[in-house]
């Protein structure tokens, strides 16, 4: 894509990664009927959207891992933490942490050539997502993020370690995000890493649309203005 598209994050964070990030934010508005607080969440293309949580590695450990969840297609992220981070921080870590364990599942479990990966990167990194932070738990994501945190504690209590490595978060994340998964109760399983995959291509698609309407405008206008010009000169 020549040109920069813009389109929206909406971080949700729970109670509990509200208060680790020292951060006073907003309640998601809810619709009418609904409870404060606990809306779904749903990505579009005008809006991806990531429900995220904090866990400690251990009872009272200093050592935690903040866990991030992509709501459509539950493609789980990890990032293990010791140091406090704000929310700008943790917008800027997060979009290179899904786009790269993205693409290193890809390489491992496709048969995505590499030069259609990198293109994939190349394409997703012309977006320019504009993050916003809100107080709220989807129950249902965060029902998946449950389980991604047993995960984190019983593989951190077999190793012996306090802390995921980078290599450790990657492998967990990989294994979590190509098996099978059931979301909202329905009757057939997804795969959250083909899933996500074919959301970005949706996306990018459609930021290719909407850039070559505009450069179609642009070229229109200016050959409008072009017509003007001539009709002023013969005259």
């Amino acid at each position: 894509m020549a040109n920069t598209t813009k389109m929206n994050y909406l971080f949700c964070a729970t109670n509990a990664l509200t208060k680790w990030l020292k951060a006073d934010l907003p309640r998601l508005p809810a619709a009418p009927g609904q409870q404060v607080g606990v809306n779904s969440i749903f990505s579009t293309r005008e809006q991806m959207c990531w429900q995220l949580h904090i866990i400690e590695n251990s009872y009272r450990s200093w050592h935690k891992t903040i866990i991030a969840t992509e709501a459509n297609s539950r493609f789980t992220v990890f990032i293990p933490v010791d140091l406090l981070m704000t929310p700008e921080q943790l917008s800027k870590r997060l979009q290179m942490e899904w786009q790269w364990v993205l693409a290193e599942t890809l390489q491992q479990h496709s048969d995505m050539p590499r030069s259609d990966i990198a293109l994939l990167l190349s394409n997703l990194s012309d977006i320019n997502f504009e993050a916003e932070w809100v107080k709220n738990t989807d129950l249902s994501v965060n029902g998946h993020i449950g389980d991604a945190g047993l995960w984190v504690t019983q593989t951190l209590a077999d190793k012996r370690r306090a802390q995921l490595s980078p290599e450790l978060a990657l492998e967990l994340a990989i294994y979590l995000n190509t098996q099978p998964k059931r979301v909202n109760k329905g009757k057939n399983k997804i795969i959250p890493a083909v899933k996500l995959l074919a959301y970005c291509n949706a996306l990018i698609e459609a930021c290719q649309a909407t850039t070559q309407d505009e450069k179609s405008k642009e070229q229109l206008q200016s050959s409008q203005s072009n017509v003007v010009f001539l009709k002023d000169f013969k005259h």
